[in-house]
C-alpha cells in the first residue's frame, strides 16, 4: 500500500514538473518576436540528445520614424553587393524639391570621406520628397562602405552602410593620360569604345560601358547630353528650356590581355525624352586637353 502511495506521489510530482517546464518554454516563445537566435546545447546535452538546436524568437528594435517638424534625410538599406554592380542609393527627405544634396563615401575604418556626386531632391507626396543616386562599383575595393547624403553645410544628413565582395580590378594609383604610358590597339593606335546603349525609358538607371587599350588607372571624362547640343537643327519646339546633361570622371579597370574596361552609371530621372550623345575621352589634369575619344548615341522614350 505504501509503495503504491509513493509511486502515485512520484507520478504527480513528475506531471507538475512537465507542466511547469511547458509553461516556461511557452512564455519565452510567446513573449518574443522578429529575430531568430540559435540556442546551442552543451556538450553533455549533445551526447544525450543530438537533436537540432532550439530556436527562440527575440524582439529587434526598429528605427524611430523621422521627426517631420525638423529637416531630415533618410537612407534606404543597401545590403551586400558584388564589385561591378550598379549600386542604387535612395531615400526620403522633407527638404524642398530641387534642394542640392551631396553623396559622400567612406571606405572601411579609414575615416577618409570622399565626395562622390551631387543631385537635386525629387518631388514626392504629402510633404515627403525623395532622392536617388547611382554608383558604378567597378573600380571599388572589396570591403565595407559608409555612404552619407547631406546638404552642402552638412547640417542635415543621413547614412547607411553596405559591403562589396569580389576582386579588385582598379588601381591604387589613378593617373591622367600620358602619351608615354599607353597600350595601343591592333593597328598601333590607342582607342576607347562605347558599347551600344539602345533605346531607354525615361527614368531608367543603367550602366554605360566600353573597352579601351589604355592602361588600368587612366582617368577618363564622360559626358552625356542631348544631340541638339551639337546640331541645333535637331532642337524642337518641345525641347526642354533646361536640357539635362551630365559630366563626370571614371577610371580604366583591368580587362583581358590588352583590352581593358571602363564604365559609368547614369540615372535618367527627370531627363527629357530625346536623343542623347555619350562621349568618353582622355583628359589632362586641368581638363583642357582631350585626345582619345569614344562615342555612342541612345534615345530616351
Amino acid at each position: 500500500m505504501k509503495s503504491q502511495q509513493k509511486s502515485g506521489i512520484r507520478l504527480i510530482c513528475l506531471a507538475l514538473l512537465i507542466v511547469i517546464a511547458t509553461i516556461s518554454i511557452a512564455g519565452c516563445v510567446n513573449s518574443t518576436q522578429d529575430q531568430q537566435i540559435q540556442m546551442t546545447p552543451t556538450s553533455n546535452q549533445q551526447r544525450e540528445n543530438p537533436a537540432a538546436a532550439t530556436t527562440v524568437m527575440i524582439r529587434t528594435p526598429t528605427a524611430p520614424a523621422p521627426d517631420p517638424s525638423t529637416p531630415f534625410i533618410t537612407v534606404d538599406p543597401i545590403g551586400e553587393k558584388n564589385i561591378g554592380d550598379l549600386v542604387v542609393i535612395s531615400g526620403t527627405t522633407n527638404l524642398p524639391e530641387k534642394t542640392v544634396i551631396y553623396l559622400y563615401r567612406t571606405f572601411g575604418d579609414s575615416g577618409e570621406e570622399k565626395m562622390t556626386a551631387n543631385k537635386q531632391v525629387l518631388s514626392g507626396t504629402n510633404g515627403i520628397n525623395r532622392w536617388r543616386f547611382a554608383l558604378d562599383s567597378s573600380g571599388y575595393k572589396p570591403g565595407s562602405y559608409k555612404l552619407t547624403v547631406a546638404t552642402p553645410k552638412k547640417d542635415v544628413s543621413g547614412s547607411a552602410q553596405f559591403s562589396l565582395k569580389g576582386t579588385f580590378l582598379g588601381t591604387d594609383k589613378p593617373h591622367y593620360y600620358s602619351g608615354a604610358s599607353k597600350t595601343s590597339g591592333s593597328d598601333g593606335t590607342p582607342y576607347i569604345t562605347v558599347q551600344p546603349v539602345g533605346d531607354r525609358q525615361q527614368g531608367d538607371v543603367f550602366l554605360i560601358s566600353g573597352t579601351t587599350s589604355l592602361d588600368p588607372g587612366t582617368l577618363l571624362l564622360y559626358q552625356v547630353y542631348p544631340d541638339y547640343f551639337e546640331d541645333k537643327t535637331k532642337r524642337s519646339a518641345s525641347s526642354s528650356p533646361e536640357p539635362s546633361s551630365i559630366a563626370g570622371d571614371t577610371i580604366v579597370i583591368r580587362g583581358n590581355g590588352n583590352t581593358n574596361k571602363w564604365s559609368c552609371a547614369l540615372d535618367t530621372e527627370g531627363y527629357e525624352k530625346t536623343a542623347y550623345i555619350v562621349n568618353v575621352s582622355t583628359v589632362n589634369e586641368d581638363y583642357t586637353i582631350r585626345e582619345i575619344f569614344g562615342s555612342a548615341q541612345f534615345t530616351l522614350r
